[in-house]
């Protein structure tokens, strides 16, 4: 290509092609992780709130020997 050496050709063309493979896998691997993240922000609120059955299980200076 251009008169290059192969070598050449293969750098200016592979290091690029392997970044946007790369990038592509990345956004369809994490597609999801919002999803999650909200899962995850539900079941923390139910458990601060005490909906699984505990007291809120956060430790704190008002009795239950936590350092705040």
């Amino acid at each position: 290509m251009f008169g290059l050496p192969t070598a050449t050709v293969v750098i200016i063309v592979g290091i690029p092609a392997i970044w946007v493979i790369y990038t592509l896998v990345f956004v369809f691997l994490s597609r999801g992780w919002k999803a999650e993240d909200v899962a995850e922000d539900q079941a923390l609120a139910r458990t601060a709130n005490g909906a699984d059955g505990r007291d809120g299980g956060a430790a704190s200076a008002n009795g239950n020997g936590g350092a705040a």
